[in-house]
């Protein structure tokens, strides 16, 4: 596969937030570009039915060179111009498939021959093009089969958080202090829990949260074991990062702390190895409580 051409389209990945920010459940500590956001402006361009393009990368000879235009005439194009079922690795990969043309794109083919290097890196994602004449749209497709969908949700524990604040309440009736370190389960606090019922391998996929009205919800998760006879939450158990969400009166759309949300979605699918049970710790601000709240967590089985 020959690479920086004149007619290589240069969009296929580049520097577009679009293409690379979908790697974030493997790169947690990755930022969007330009705060681009690749769901947003995913939903964005299906909603509108039109291809992606980045207003902060265009498709001109400012993009691709520091000052006027020393390299060859370039033509933009996107790969589906060039062949009708364009890919970007056929029959394997190796960091050897890459060559530099005569475009001045080194820092794009360094970027990929590093990521062809690790295999695992491509089993989950590889960038295709799907084309449906006004419809079209780059997108992120799985390579090969479709690995099952698990959704699993986060189920409000009743009994352990009617328990949990019966020890609130006990503490105020005696006068009693709370042990050292404890967290005690305040007024818009609810335990939550995920049965990992299926405990094959996970691999944390994202987080499906709906909101019924305005408002946040913090989620943390817990490193406890819970016993009936055990109900008191150490700080030190509540787990770093946390992901929170939260909708404003005048946006339909979510927000969230997505890269400390990404990175605590894929601790989970480590604690789904050895857990059966997972309790998370979720606190309602801005007058939601739990009947406003729809959460689960998908993982793809592998």
């Amino acid at each position: 596969m020959l690479l920086g051409t004149a007619t290589f389209c240069v969009r296929l990945c580049a520097r577009a937030a679009c293409g690379f920010r979908a790697a974030a459940t493997m790169f947690s500590c990755v930022k969007p570009y330009e705060n681009q956001n690749y769901s947003a402006l995913k939903r964005a361009c299906l909603r509108r039915k039109v291809l992606f393009e980045d207003p902060n990368f265009p498709a001109t000879d400012d993009s691709l060179y520091y000052k006027g235009t020393p390299g060859p005439t370039v033509r933009w194009k996107r790969p589906k111009d060039i062949c009708e079922d364009p890919r970007l690795f056929v029959d394997g990969i190796s960091s050897h498939d890459l060559h530099q043309g005569q475009v001045g794109n080194c820092w794009f083919v360094a970027a990929c021959s590093s990521l062809a290097s690790r295999e695992s890196l491509w089993q989950k994602f590889t960038w295709l093009l799907h084309s449906g004449g006004s419809s079209s749209i780059w997108a992120m497709a799985e390579e090969g089969p479709k690995p099952t969908q698990l959704n699993m949700p986060l189920v409000l524990d009743e009994g352990l958080t009617k328990q949990m604040r019966l020890r609130v309440e006990s503490l105020k009736q005696r006068g009693a202090k709370r042990q050292d370190g404890e967290k005690l389960l305040r007024p818009a606090e609810s335990m939550y829990r995920i049965d990992f019922i299926q405990q094959q391998r996970l691999l944390f996929e994202r987080w499906d949260i709906v909101l019924d009205k305005p408002g946040k919800v913090t989620i943390t998760g817990t490193s406890q074991n819970w016993t009936p006879d055990l109900t008191n939450l150490m700080t030190r158990q509540l787990l770093d990062p946390a992901a929170i969400f939260w909708s404003k009166e005048d946006s339909e759309a979510m927000d969230w702390n997505e890269a400390d949300a990404l990175e605590f979605g894929e601790r989970l699918s480590d604690l789904a190895k050895i857990r059966k049970v997972m309790y998370f710790l979720i606190t309602f601000s801005e007058g939601l409580e739990p009947a406003n709240l729809k959460a689960s967590v998908v993982f793809n089985q592998l």
